[in-house]
Formats: structure tokens, C-alpha cells, sequence
């Protein structure tokens, strides 16, 4: 790691510190400060380090995932997971949407839709509500362990759909959503304040 992103890295974690003690001064309980720590400091993470991520993160991960909000639990979600670095760089030199990012991905996990597990009519596309939050559980899951992560889009563009499918051999039932990419970070960025309180609308019934 070079000295700028260990300056970096020492600023983010004093930040969190600071952030989690101003919850802990609002009344939040050291669990609650600690979670919401976790929220406001993560960031998407492109540059991995070259070091393999232990299977039992990776299967913390996706434990996170499976315990996401779903619509009349049909859990309408699977997972496919790519951890070999051979196995990555042949599928990622198939890809023409972020195959040097992949390939240089220690992990790569593809959230996906399961049409058998899918609502019927209008509530069909409550899956891709499911598996994002799926996907953010585990967007946080991995900050929280100190593994660095992205999200980067595919459906619905079809043509991203059809060429991930195709690669990875999928049957025809599954849907990919997201490639999340994981590993130990090797960049540290400064977690972007998004709060904007004219984005809220307090609601009252006229009387």
C-alpha cells in the first residue's frame, strides 16, 4: 500500500470514528452507532489486492444477502460465484462490459433472479427489488469485514443480459441482475456525504 492510500485509509478511519461517536452522542446505542458507521462509510471499492478472500467471507456474504427483505418470502434469488483466478480471467476475456475490472477481481459474484420463484402479472418485477437488496446486504457485509466491493449493472440491458448468460452457461430460468465484485481493497476513497435534506418530503393530511 503507498503512502497516499494509507493517508487515505487513516482519514476514512478517523472519519468513521468521528461518526460513530457523534451516534453514540445522539443517543444511538454502540451496536446501532456501529451499524450506521458502516452504512455512511461504505464505498464502491474498483482496485482489489492480489490475495485470495477467505470462503468463509465469502460465505458470510452471501448468508447476508439471504437475509434480505423479499416480497411474500419467495426469496425469488441465486447467487453464482466465481473464485478461481484461472476460472476468471477465461470468463473475464469473454467479456466486452468490465472484463479487465473482473479479471482482476479476486472474487466475482452474479446476483440473479430466479424465474420459477417470481411473482405472477404486474408483481413479476418485485424480483429485482428482492435481489437488490439482497445485493446490499452484501455491499455492507463486505465493508464490514474489511473487503472492499461493487456493484455493477446488468440487467435490464438485454444485451449484457444475453452475454452474461451465454458465458456462464446459465439455464434459462436465471436472470442476472448485478456482477458484485469483491477483494481486498487496494485504493481507499473518501465515503461521499449524499445527505440532502431537500430530497424529503414531510407529509401531513390537510385538515
Amino acid at each position: 500500500m503507498n503512502h497516499f492510500i494509507h493517508s487515505i485509509s487513516c482519514a476514512v478511519v478517523l472519519t468513521a470514528l468521528a461518526a460513530q461517536a457523534a451516534f453514540a452522542g445522539d443517543g444511538f446505542s454502540n451496536d446501532s452507532a456501529a451499524v450506521m458507521n458502516n452504512i455512511l462509510t461504505r464505498t464502491s471499492i474498483r482496485k482489489f489486492q492480489q490475495r485470495p478472500v477467505e470462503k468463509a467471507k465469502v460465505l458470510a456474504l452471501l448468508k447476508a444477502g439471504m437475509a434480505a427483505p423479499t416480497a411474500r418470502d419467495l426469496r425469488p434469488w441465486h447467487f453464482v460465484v466465481l473464485s478461481d483466478t484461472a476460472d476468471i480471467h477465461a470468463y473475464a476475456s469473454t467479456m466486452k462490459h468490465h472484463g479487465e475490472m473482473i479479471a482482476q477481481s479476486p472474487v466475482v459474484i452474479y446476483a440473479c433472479g430466479d424465474t420459477t420463484r417470481m411473482m405472477e402479472g404486474q408483481a413479476r418485477d418485485f424480483w429485482v427489488e428482492d435481489v437488490s437488496c439482497a445485493s446490499e446486504n452484501m455491499l455492507l457485509a463486505a465493508h464490514a469485514m474489511g473487503l472492499g466491493a461493487v456493484w455493477t449493472s446488468v440487467y435490464p440491458e438485454m444485451r449484457k443480459v444475453n452475454g452474461v448468460s451465454k458465458a456462464l452457461g446459465l439455464p434459462g430460468n436465471l436472470v442476472p441482475l448485478n456482477c458484485i465484485l469483491v477483494g481486498y481493497p487496494d485504493e481507499a476513497l473518501e465515503p461521499k456525504d449524499k445527505w440532502d435534506e431537500s430530497n424529503i418530503t414531510w407529509w401531513k393530511a390537510n385538515k
